[in-house]
Order: C-alpha cells, then sequence, then structure tokens
C-alpha cells in the first residue's frame, strides 16, 4: 500500500500527542528529515520538545490512523464534549 501522507494527516496525529500531554501552544518547525516540535504551558514555558524524522511520522500517522477507525460515534461525541468541555465553549444550536 503506497503511503500518501499530507500535513493535515502529520498535523493531526501530531495534535493528538500534543492534546494527551496538555499543552496550552505550540511551535512546529519543518526539517530536513523530519518535524520539531515544542509544547508549551499556558504560561509560555517550555512543555515539551519532540523531534520526529520520517519513520516516526510514518508510524505516528499510521498509528493515528487505526485509532480514528476504532472510534465509534459514542466516542467521537465524548471527545467533542471534552474537548468543548477543557476550552470553555459550547455547541452553538444543540444540548449535549
Amino acid at each position: 500500500m503506497p503511503a500518501t501522507f499530507s500535513y493535515a494527516n502529520i498535523l493531526h496525529a501530531v495534535g493528538q500527542v500534543l492534546d494527551q500531554i496538555g499543552v496550552k501552544s505550540i511551535a512546529i518547525h519543518e526539517e530536513e528529515d523530519g518535524l520539531f516540535v515544542e509544547g508549551f504551558n499556558s504560561d509560555g514555558q517550555l512543555q515539551v520538545q519532540m523531534r520526529y524524522d520520517i519513520a516516526s511520522l510514518y508510524e505516528l500517522v499510521n498509528r493515528a490512523d487505526i485509532e480514528a477507525e476504532e472510534l465509534t460515534t459514542s466516542q467521537t461525541s465524548g471527545v467533542l464534549s471534552r474537548f468543548l468541555s477543557e476550552h470553555h465553549r459550547e455547541l452553538v444550536g444543540a444540548s449535549l
């Protein structure tokens, strides 16, 4: 199976990792052999630095794709509810 990854796939997978860590802001630098990612806390202090080479990105995106396929509709709505709650937002026109 030929691997074709878009920036959207890559950023989605990296974003999931950053969400799990709980960073509040990020900086992503594209490098010749991959990505260098920095995550910062709400005070702007460096919380995490990660370097992903091409092989690591491939593995990360594949794992994210597999996990996405396993999500059910109820799990997806739970993720949305948690995101909205964590970011002090609400879904307009719908009750959760």
